[in-house]
């Protein structure tokens, strides 16, 4: 079963990986499945989803926040090191796989501009936002997400609350459409979105995953990889 991995730059130079991209390959690899790096080019898009089972939207460098009518100048802007074509790619694959019902996880970043393809927007800043209400530390820190009961996250991860990673600045403010919140942290922040259409697979979470050997992380790749093979042999 190949699973597309998107990111800024697969490879670091000839064939040797990207550090920050191997971590996704190996937990698709551990998972069952067939790593397959993607480049940022919505040229071929058609034909390069024919070849996929599924999806890994990956972590990395902030969404431009021009992509949803955000603040350019917030206190850790990014300005200068967006990626166009990245936003560009990733929201194109994201439409796609949503309207085709290829199976597609969604990771930090990968969340955010899930989020942003569907017209929500986002959290320039944690910090700006919550302040002294930040009861978490969100940059570099471990936290129980909460999760709600009837969505299919918990029927995925079957658990309803679970100690989780967190590395990120930004967040889900106002969610897009075709999305719902699939759960939360106690100080509000969002930490995943679900499709509210059928879909065999479209789970968003705003955690990483791929760094964790838990059995709440193994069973996010496994289920994404056996949608995949479910929707490959109805096809």
């Amino acid at each position: 079963m190949h699973i597309g991995i998107t990111s800024s730059q697969p490879y670091i130079r000839d064939d040797v990986l990207n550090p920050k991209v191997a971590p996704y390959a190996r937990a698709v690899e551990s998972a069952g499945g067939e790593p397959v790096l993607l480049v940022n080019d919505v040229a071929n898009l058609d034909e390069l989803l024919a070849t996929l089972g599924g999806i890994v939207v990956t972590g990395g460098v902030d969404v431009d926040p021009a992509r949803y009518g955000g603040r350019p100048d917030h206190s850790r802007s990014a300005k200068g090191t967006y990626r166009a074509d990245r936003d560009e790619f990733e929201i194109a694959l994201l439409r796609a796989a949503l309207e085709r019902g290829i199976p597609t996880l969604c990771i930090c970043r990968g969340m955010q501009i899930a989020n942003v393809a569907f017209g929500g927007t986002l959290i320039e800043d944690i910090g700006d936002v919550l302040g002294e209400r930040a009861a978490l530390d969100h940059l570099d820190g471990r936290h129980e997400v909460t999760v709600e009961p009837d969505s299919a996250l918990s029927r995925v991860t079957g658990a309803l609350a679970f100690q989780t990673n967190s590395r990120h600045h930004q967040a889900v403010r106002n969610r897009g459409g075709g999305l719902t919140i699939a759960a939360r942290t106690s100080d509000g922040i969002v930490e995943a979105l679900e499709a509210t259409v059928e879909h065999p697979y479209f789970l968003a979470v705003q955690w990483h995953p791929e760094d964790l050997n838990d059995d709440i992380s193994r069973r996010l790749f496994a289920t994404l990889i056996a949608a995949g093979c479910n929707r490959g042999a109805a096809l």
